[in-house]
C-alpha cells in the first residue's frame, strides 16, 4: 500500500507524509494537518514577506534622502539662492541667502516687500551686467566640485568681526569653502569660470557672508 501523500509544507510547501510532524525538506515544524491549500498558503506567506522587505526599503530610501536634505544638504541653499537671485534679478532670493541679523542690520523694522524692492534693484544692476555680457535671457548652472570645511578658529575669527562691525553676537557653529564650477548663458555668448564661495552656518542657518558682502 502506498504512503497517503496529501499533506504539505507550511513553509516550503512541499508535499509530506500526513504523519509528519517535521518537514523531510526544510526542517519546519508543522502545526497541523495541510491539504492541498497549503501551497498556496505558503506562497502568498512568501508574498507578505518580500512586500514588507519592500516597503521597509522604500522607508529607508525617504529617510536617507530626508537626512542629507536637513543635515547634509544645506550649504547648498544660499548658493542656490545666490544663482537664481543673478539669474532672474529677483531680490527675494538674494534676502534667502542673507544672514538674519545682516538683514535687521541693513533694513532694521522695513518691510520685507520694501526690502525685496530695495534688492531687486541691487540684482537688476548685476543682472544688467551679465546681460550686456551675454545677451538676454540669462541661464546659470552651478556645479559644487569640492568643499573644504572651514576651521573652527577661522569661524570663532567671523564671530568676532560681525561683533566689531556690525554690534552683533552671533554663533557660527560651521562652514565650507566651496570650489564651485559656474556656466553663464545668455542669447549672444556662454563662458565658463570656476570660483570660490564660502558658506556659514549662522545662528542654525545656513547662508553668504564674506563671499558676496
Amino acid at each position: 500500500m502506498g504512503v497517503n501523500m496529501s499533506k504539505f509544507c507550511m513553509q516550503c510547501g512541499k508535499e509530506i507524509e500526513d504523519s509528519a510532524d517535521i518537514c523531510t525538506f526544510c526542517g519546519a515544524a508543522q502545526g497541523g494537518g495541510v491539504t492541498s491549500g497549503g501551497t498556496d498558503t505558503a506562497k502568498n506567506t512568501n508574498k507578505a514577506v518580500a512586500v514588507i522587505i519592500a516597503a521597509a526599503a522604500v522607508v529607508l530610501v525617504i529617510l536617507i534622502v530626508l537626512f542629507n536634505l536637513l543635515f547634509g544638504g544645506g550649504y547648498k541653499k544660499p548658493v542656490d539662492n545666490m544663482m537664481k537671485a543673478m539669474e532672474t534679478g529677483k531680490g527675494k532670493y538674494l534676502y534667502k541667502a542673507m544672514p538674519e541679523f545682516l538683514i535687521e542690520y541693513q533694513y532694521e523694522d522695513e518691510k520685507k516687500s520694501d526690502i525685496y524692492d530695495d534688492l531687486d534693484e541691487s540684482m537688476d544692476f548685476i543682472t544688467g551686467m551679465l546681460e550686456e555680457e551675454y545677451g538676454d535671457d540669462i541661464k546659470i548652472s552651478y556645479k559644487i566640485k569640492d568643499k573644504e570645511k572651514i576651521d573652527k578658529d577661522d569661524l570663532e575669527e567671523l564671530e568676532d568681526s560681525i561683533k566689531d562691525k556690525y554690534d552683533e553676537k552671533v554663533r557660527v557653529s560651521k562652514g565650507y569653502e566651496l570650489k564651485v564650477k559656474m556656466k553663464i548663458k545668455g542669447d549672444d555668448d556662454k563662458d565658463e569660470d570656476t570660483t570660490t564661495i564660502k558658506v556659514y552656518k549662522i545662528e542654525g542657518d545656513w547662508c553668504l557672508m564674506d563671499s558676496i558682502f
